[in-house]
């Protein structure tokens, strides 16, 4: 018994390593999806503040067109829906990128769904002004 249980927990565990989604936050990414000067905190630009979004899957992007939702935070947990963009992803691909376009700054989350509103990923960002 203790043998199967062990078993399931390593399958388990391999499945959801293996389904794995991850968001960067970068100022510019390669056409290759390499990101480059990534990280959660950026410096407001002025007028407006661009940034790309990196969405990877070491396996591949199962989905034909992402969703994107973007909310302007209080705090982790308390937030206004800012925004909702969609990208479609080339059939087989490990990444995809969004530009995605701050207008003030301040604390921003994306949750990242699928073309069936299946929650893939989520990350914040912070977009400091330059007098803070």
């Amino acid at each position: 018994m203790k043998k199967i249980v062990f078993f399931l927990f390593l399958f388990s565990v391999t499945l959801s390593s293996k389904a794995g989604y991850d968001l960067l936050f970068c100022t510019n990414a390669d056409s290759l999806g390499n990101c480059k000067g990534k990280g959660e905190t950026f410096e407001w630009k002025g007028d407006k503040t661009s940034l790309e979004l990196l969405v990877m899957n070491k396996d591949r992007i199962d989905a034909k067109k992402l969703k994107f939702m973007l909310f302007s935070m209080k705090n982790d947990r308390e937030g206004t829906l800012y925004a909702e963009l969609f990208l479609y992803v080339i059939p087989n691909s490990t990444y995809a990128l969004k530009k995605l376009y701050f207008y003030k700054p301040g604390y921003y989350k994306v949750d990242v769904l699928d073309e069936n509103y299946k929650f893939l990923t989520t990350g914040f960002v912070t977009i400091l002004d330059r007098s803070e």
